[in-house]
């Protein structure tokens, strides 16, 4: 189903935003990196069913949690940035 938009601001549905979510992170030793191969796992900082961080043009701009939809991974936005 499509958004209507807004027609006071019709003219902005062309900008492109760079959207963002930031599902964890680590840190690694170089030597570790370098020793990285085809198949490996690395271990991120957060369990799956953790919020993500989304941010829009590296700003914040929500907190989500991880959903598959139609057997693709997607988020599912639980609260907007304040």
């Amino acid at each position: 189903m499509e958004n209507p938009v807004n027609p006071q601001i019709e003219f902005l549905k062309d900008v492109k935003l760079r959207f963002n979510v930031q599902v964890g992170s680590v840190q690694k030793m170089l030597i570790e990196i370098l020793s990285l191969q085809e198949g490996d796992v690395i271990e991120l900082d957060k369990n799956i069913e953790e919020y993500v961080n989304v941010t829009l043009n590296d700003k914040p701009f929500a907190i989500g949690e991880m959903v598959i939809a139609n057997e693709k991974y997607g988020v599912r936005i639980v609260d907007l940035a304040r």
